[in-house]
């Protein structure tokens, strides 16, 4: 072609076999070794024939330049064909002894000038180890330890959601205290049950009776005096120390080993204090608004009252002594005579003050109606229960107004004020047997009792329509005021000795009891029937409405948000409402027999 040139007029350049001329492909030979050489078959084939002589001639200068770039690229040729015969080349891009020939070692500079050009840079790389560290490793043994960690690990996550499902509540109720809603029960020791058959019941016969009101739904319970007097059980109100147990009922172990019989059946065990005489000798009796004093006299009156820390105070020390061993809670009896003493009002928040958490101080309604109102909030501030005899043998009327006098009292104008401990009878009244007149009307009573908000109280025997001692000739006038403390009997068992106190025939609907404890466990299930109100938007009101109240026939409807409510029917009367033996009752005719109740549940 003509634009080749040719080397002409008197220099004669060495020929060689790999030197003698300057190959079309010298460019090609030149670059990486994996890039295939060979021309593509489709390659364009230029059809003109070679030129035979050149155009024009070269000087002697630039044939020299000439020659050292044919040498170069002959040299490339060669070194390609060694580098492609000895090793492939992923093997020589690893191998620092095989280099690109446009990239210098890393001993030689970056740039070299020769002759105005710049010279090819090469690159070296450290020759990699044969063998790593981790190469010697066990790894068969490794992927076991692995896969068994990553077994192990999942079993256990399984198991800890198991755990946590398991361990989660079935219902989602809202809490409250052992005493708030909580079926209590009350109990004259001298007269439940005597372990060794005597005239007498004790605190060991208590003991061997507790799976009795454990079954029965109880959750706490209350003991009647069991301090020394001088002829318990008789005259058990004439106590002469409030920290030591009249020997009739047992010793201080013999307490002892009551309170964790009780413990251990999930049953908390309360006392009834005869506040009345201790208070009444106890100096802060005096008036101390009218104390002269100095410095002192712009205080409040419960700071003088401080001012009597170190002197005795029988009460306190009964509540501190009976708290070390077991003691729940107690039963302020007689404090309603000192109600109206501005003293008493900072006595109740004393006492409090020494009581552990949990452990409750109960007054009855008499000392919240006998407070001056300057003292009231302090009285309900330290108070946990508030005892209401409920009259169910006035009727259908005056049961409502009670209740509704309840419900829209002090009681329950906010939260957090002392629930209402509701009572049928009691130590000092006459049995709820003897008072209703209709036939055993002493479960339907019980079971409306059960359904009012608050805390339910049982006497003991009430459960199964136990009756005060028969006295037709008034034998037993003496102790007339005792003729309700009957013996309590048991099924199955006979008295071998006449018991303290005597009088007919004293047997009980025993049946009766497993309707109680049912009624008990549903009141435990249902927030609808164990809470005592609902607080919304600022305003606090008991969750029970008086559906119907005519003619001896009363309806009483328990509610709570989101959950089911219950309806109790009650016949107080002493005229037939008939029949009520179906599960499914309507509404336009329910007939109960007086004395009767029915609880159903809306669904």
């Amino acid at each position: 072609m003509d634009s080749f040139l040719r080397v002409d007029g008197g220099v004669n350049l060495a020929s060689s076999p790999s030197s003698s001329f300057l190959t079309d492909n010298a460019d090609a030979t030149s670059i990486c070794p994996l890039i295939t050489p060979s021309p593509p078959t489709n390659a364009l084939v230029d059809p003109l024939p070679e030129p035979t002589e050149s155009a024009f001639t070269i000087g002697e200068e630039l044939a020299e330049k000439l020659q050292k770039v044919q040498g170069k690229a002959t040299d490339a040729e060669s070194m390609s064909s060694a580098s492609s015969s000895a090793e492939p080349a992923c093997a020589q891009l690893l191998n620092h002894r095989n280099s690109y020939l446009h990239m210098p070692n890393d001993e030689e500079p970056v740039a070299q000038e020769n002759l105005g050009n710049t010279g090819p840079i090469q690159l070296s790389f450290q020759n990699v180890p044969e063998d790593y560290f981790f190469v010697s490793w066990n790894w068969p043994l490794i992927r076991k330890i692995s896969l068994y960690m990553f077994l192990s690990g999942l079993i256990a996550m399984v198991a800890l959601v198991v755990a946590m499902i398991v361990r989660l509540p079935r219902s989602c109720n809202p809490p409250t205290q052992w005493y708030q809603g909580n079926l209590l029960y009350e109990i004259f020791p001298a007269s439940f049950y005597s372990s060794s058959q005597g005239m007498e019941g004790d605190l060991k016969g208590i003991s061997m009776k507790s799976d009795y009101l454990m079954n029965l739904g109880v959750r706490g319970v209350r003991l009647n005096s069991i301090f020394r007097s001088p002829h318990y059980p008789k005259d058990f109100e004439n106590v002469s120390s409030l920290t030591d147990i009249d020997p009739t009922l047992g010793t201080l172990e013999d307490f002892n080993s009551l309170v964790r019989h009780l413990k251990s059946r999930n049953i908390s065990l309360m006392l009834d204090l005869p506040v009345a005489s201790f208070v009444q000798k106890y100096p802060a009796k005096k008036n101390l608004h009218s104390a002269s004093s100095t410095k002192n006299d712009s205080l409040e009156p419960e700071s003088e009252f401080l001012k009597l820390g170190d002197d005795y105070d029988p009460v306190e020390e009964a509540i501190l002594f009976w708290g070390l061993h077991g003691v729940d809670g107690f039963y302020l009896k007689g404090l309603e005579t000192h109600a109206e003493d501005h003293n008493t009002a900072h006595l109740l928040r004393r006492w409090k003050a020494v009581m552990a958490p949990g452990k409750i101080l109960i007054i009855s309604e008499d000392v919240i109606n006998l407070t001056p109102t300057e003292n009231l909030f302090i009285v309900l501030n330290n108070v946990d229960l508030v005892d209401v005899k409920l009259q169910v043998e006035k009727g259908v009327l005056d049961v409502t107004k009670q209740i509704d006098q309840v419900q829209n009292g002090t009681l329950f104008s906010k939260p957090g004020m002392p629930w209402v401990h509701w009572s049928l009878g009691n130590v000092n009244s006459n049995r709820l047997a003897n008072v209703l007149t209709h036939g055993n009307a002493t479960l339907g009573a019980t079971l409306l009792q059960m359904m009012l908000p608050g805390t339910p109280s049982l006497f003991y025997g009430d459960e199964i329509g136990l009756h005060d001692i028969s006295d037709p000739e008034d034998e037993r006038k003496d102790i007339k005021h005792l003729h309700q403390l009957t013996m309590m009997p048991w099924k199955g068992e006979q008295l071998k000795v006449l018991p303290w106190i005597y009088g007919g025939d004293n047997s009980g609907y025993f049946d009766q009891v497993s309707v109680v404890s049912k009624m008990a466990n549903l009141r435990n299930q249902s927030p609808s029937i164990y809470m005592n109100s609902v607080y919304k938007q600022g305003d606090n009101r008991a969750n029970a409405d008086v559906k119907y109240a005519e003619k001896d026939f009363l309806v009483i409807q328990r509610w709570y948000p989101r959950r089911k409510s219950y309806v109790i029917a009650s016949n107080l009367g002493s005229g037939p409402r008939a029949d009520s033996t179906s599960e499914t009752i309507s509404f336009k005719n329910v007939n109960l027999w007086p004395g009767e109740s029915v609880v159903i549940v809306l669904d």
